[in-house]
């Protein structure tokens, strides 16, 4: 019998695994899925989108329960969602250079797909940029056409804390709000004797060594703002040093931001950096009755002004789009009040989403009343009321993200981590402390951001945030002119400083680990 034992164990596994999804259904906890009842001539949508399965299932359910409201006949959404949001971005304008090169039409040919829908505003924009043709670009985002004075009605405001909401030319249109945070596993932080984070600075903590998870910004659009948003509030020098030290204390660099949340729910990490929605989906999928959730999730914020930013997670419909009237209902419907309800109502409530809690926030202004905010998952939700703003001459440095981390942390990680590892055992009071440090933080000159004068760099974010101040011009002029020299003039240039700042950073944490000998 024992040496049947792990054979009937096998079997009992295998029916399990088998016989779960009949019982879930029978129990209505589950639903079929939308494709598996569509008739073989269904129109079919396809879709690029970085959404993640219960935001593709919920709206793929949503938009056909509209469609059949309007006795209009069910689509099949096809998902593509192969890669995070920069993968996609990339291979959809790969893909469009080669059309472009095979095609009589040229990119008006399409590349067979119809929308690329979620992530951030940085990515839709590449596309209506789009891709380089006889020395001119062309963009690969068309204009659709919506009902007249839906966009007014969906966006009485175009921005948010003074980030965009809708393309200048409506290449692009956000669909609801993003933010990024902090999402942390409360049992470990007991363990480790660590406080719940509520800013970027505390994962900066040489407690958290070895116990935060991060995602890849060369693959992911989302930690690219999120650690963008570092950047433009702290500045860049001080916002690089919080960041390396973050690097430091992570385990990994995840090439998709979905695995964070999910690690810190496991117990394989104790924080990481989340988009918003991730964290709370976390949170509510491991609540505990009597205490609170496993997971927490926090919008960073310092004496109570947030330290996050708010963006327009959009969707964008493709040159040439094989179903082009139906892309453009469909981004119609998703600016509708029945499809901004799925983004928060709770689950099986009428009008809300079937199976799964999306807990993301409505772009609509018209969404937050006290009415439907009854219906929510996360009534306290309020980013038109506290999103923000960047000073207006505080650049953006989405662009730089990825290579300088890459160059940094991400190719050198292992020496990375072994100077910080020398450092955080080096006692306060070595006087060679203090010159490790300096290595540690030292950036190569080019992404040395050098203020005109002592003055200026300690009191720069005072200057900016008060335009009539008498060197408020010198230090936006200062920002613009580092900002301009940072774009290298094309992809060889920017590998060829990638290796060079590879080089200086590994010299440095060799460095330091070598003063320790």
């Amino acid at each position: 019998m024992r040496e049947q034992l792990p054979k009937v164990v096998i079997v009992g596994l295998m029916l399990i695994v088998v016989g779960l999804p009949f019982v879930m259904r029978a129990m209505g906890l589950a639903t079929e899925s939308t494709a598996a009842d569509l008739p073989d001539d269904a129109k079919r949508l396809v879709i690029y989108s970085p959404h993640n399965e219960q935001i593709r299932d919920e709206l793929s359910l949503g938009f056909n329960r509209y469609r059949e409201s309007l006795g209009l006949p069910p689509v099949r959404l096809d998902w593509r969602t192969s890669g995070a949001t920069s993968d996609l971005r990339r291979g959809i304008l790969s893909q469009f250079t080669a059309v472009a090169q095979r095609e009589a039409d040229g990119i008006d040919a399409g590349i067979g797909a119809d929308l690329f829908f979620g992530g951030g505003e940085y990515d839709h924009a590449k596309l209506a940029t789009g891709i380089e043709l006889n020395d001119q670009m062309h963009p690969v985002a068309a204009r659709p056409r919506l009902p007249d004075g839906l966009l007014d009605e969906v966006l009485p405001r175009r921005d948010i804390g003074g980030e965009a909401l809708v393309h200048d030319k409506e290449l692009w249109i956000g669909t609801a709000l993003s933010s990024f945070g902090l999402v942390y596993n409360r049992d470990l932080l007991a363990m480790l004797e660590i406080e719940d984070p509520t800013t970027w600075h505390d994962l900066a903590d040489p407690r958290f060594a070895n116990w935060i998870a991060m995602a890849d910004p060369g693959h992911s659009g989302s930690i690219s703002a999120a650690l963008e948003t570092v950047l433009r509030r702290q500045g860049w020098n001080e916002g690089w040093s919080t960041l390396r030290r973050i690097f430091a204390n992570s385990r990994y660099f995840s090439a998709s931001a979905i695995k964070v949340p999910l690690d810190v729910a496991r117990g394989d990490a104790a924080a990481g950096v989340a988009i918003d929605f991730y964290g709370r989906f976390q949170a509510g999928a491991t609540k505990r009755q009597g205490q609170p959730s496993l997971v927490g999730y926090a919008d960073p914020a310092v004496d109570g002004v947030s330290q996050t930013a708010t963006t327009a997670d959009p969707i964008t419909l493709l040159r040439g789009a094989p179903e082009m009237e139906l892309a453009e209902e469909f981004i119609a419907w998703t600016l509708s009040q029945e499809s901004q309800a799925l983004w928060q109502r709770r689950a099986r409530l009428p009008g809300g989403p079937e199976r799964y809690e999306l807990r993301r926030q409505p772009i609509r202004t018209d969404m937050y009343t006290a009415e439907e905010k009854a219906l929510w998952t996360d009534p306290e939700l309020d980013p038109f009321g506290q999103a923000s703003s960047f000073p207006a001459a505080m650049p953006g440095f989405f662009s730089s993200v990825a290579p300088v981390s890459q160059a940094m942390a991400i190719d050198i990680h292992d020496d990375l981590k072994a100077a910080w590892k020398t450092i955080r055992r080096t006692p306060d009071d070595d006087p060679r402390k203090a010159e490790m440090l300096a290595l540690f933080d030292a950036m190569p000159p080019e992404l040395t951001l050098t203020w005109p004068d002592d003055d200026l760099a300690a009191t720069w974010p005072e200057v900016l945030r008060d335009e009539s101040h008498p060197r408020y011009s010198e230090a936006a002029q200062t920002l613009a002119d580092f900002k301009a020299n940072l774009r290298p003039a094309d992809r060889d240039e920017l590998l060829a400083n990638r290796l060079e700042w590879t080089a200086f950073f590994r010299d440095n944490y060799r460095a330091i680990v070598a003063l320790s000998d």
